[in-house]
């Protein structure tokens, strides 16, 4: 897990070209965060990570079963998108 004087790495998933969603504690601010990264030969690359949703899909699922999201935020984000899908004509 890496620690620097930004932040601590908790927990996170890293698909094999170093795309990443992390549970990080930010020390400034002394609360914890996702941050969605990119990490070349183990630096961090300084641009957004932007990718297509059938490579989203599987990073977030390794994320999920690897604890970096609360329960309380997949509880909410399952009610989120079953809130959606009632919504939608052909639920």
């Amino acid at each position: 897990m890496r620690d620097t004087p930004y932040a601590r790495e908790i927990v996170s998933a890293t698909d094999s070209i170093g795309q990443s969603i992390e549970r990080i504690f930010v020390k400034e601010h002394e609360q914890e965060e996702i941050r969605f990264s990119w990490w070349k030969n183990g630096t961090l690359v300084i641009r957004p990570l932007d990718l297509p949703e059938s490579e989203l899909l599987p990073l977030m699922c390794d994320a999920i079963r690897k604890g970096v999201f609360t329960p309380s935020f997949l509880k909410g984000l399952h009610e989120a998108l079953y809130d959606i899908r009632k919504d939608e004509p052909d639920a």
